[in-house]
């Protein structure tokens, strides 16, 4: 079966309204699963379907307590899921912030801190999305 979901998950709710909301307006045949915390999307990807994958996960690097980074770690160490795209995003990243999201086949993006910016990248994940699901 196809998937037809995107999760994403920060610990700013502001920032997440905001990108979630862009998403929807560009891509509206997606469900958007919402995820306050790292905790939240692995106890959640702990009760998936197999078959039913996300199409993508977007996740900020840096929350407390279970980051993104360790949300990439156990997706990419999970049967089901170790293939699933992974983007990670943070206000800055180091080297060894771009080696790691490299080494584990992830993509990684600046947060944006203006409006026209979280648009865009909520369209490019958009777009990205549709080419998964047809």
């Amino acid at each position: 079966m196809k998937s037809s979901y995107i999760i994403f998950a920060d610990d700013d709710a502001d920032y997440l309204e905001l990108i979630t909301g862009y998403f929807k307006q560009f891509n509206n045949g997606v469900a958007v699963y919402i995820f306050k915390s790292g905790k939240e999307v692995l106890k959640f990807l702990e009760n998936v379907d197999g078959n039913i994958l996300p199409l993508l996960i977007v996740s900020n690097k840096n929350m407390p307590l279970i980051s993104g980074g360790d949300i990439l770690v156990a997706v990419r160490s999970h049967p089901f899921f170790k293939n699933v795209p992974v983007v990670l995003y943070n206000t800055s990243f180091t080297k060894s912030d771009e080696d790691f999201c490299d080494n584990l086949g992830a993509s990684w993006v600046l947060k944006s801190t203006s409006v026209e910016g979280v648009k865009q990248t909520a369209k490019i994940l958009a777009e990205f999305c549709q080419l998964q699901h047809h």
